[in-house]
């Protein structure tokens, strides 16, 4: 069976829905839509131009990792987490290691794309396309 990736996959099972959500392969969709809407509007501009991105998993996926490097604190993670999600330090080889690692659920940990604005005039329009890309929304009921 195949089952194409987007942002969001739901699987549904006899006894439950559950949503994955990897999004790996959102980055280069966005990377190359941004660079069509350039284009198209006639903006002298690329994706890469605008912005820096990263796909991460929130920050206790690192936090709580059991192999995180010896050179690095625990206590300092979060604050490494921090200035990868703000594009001040490139994203450590380890945090696809950790984000690879099953949870207790038996489940990879889910990810996001983080669009890091390179001047201040394009925050807004890294936080409206973020709002869309994750504006899929579904609360399930069954009824019987």
């Amino acid at each position: 069976m195949k089952i194409p990736i987007h942002s969001v996959t739901d699987l549904i099972t006899n006894s439950s829905t559950t949503i994955f959500t990897y999004s790996e392969g959102s980055e280069k969709a966005l990377v190359e839509m941004i660079d069509e809407l350039f284009k198209t509007f006639g903006i002298d501009k690329k994706c890469e131009d605008v912005f820096d991105s990263v796909v991460l998993a929130d920050s206790e996926t690192y936090t709580e990792y059991d192999d995180i490097p010896e050179e690095i604190k625990e206590d300092e993670v979060e604050q490494l987490y921090i200035n990868v999600v703000t594009g001040k330090v490139p994203k450590p080889d380890w945090f696809k290691e950790a984000e690879n690692q099953e949870g207790w659920s038996y489940y990879t940990p889910d990810t996001y794309l983080h669009l890091i604005p390179k001047k201040p005039e394009y925050e807004n329009l890294g936080r409206l396309i973020n709002s869309f890309l994750y504006s899929t929304n579904h609360e399930a009921t069954r009824d019987g």
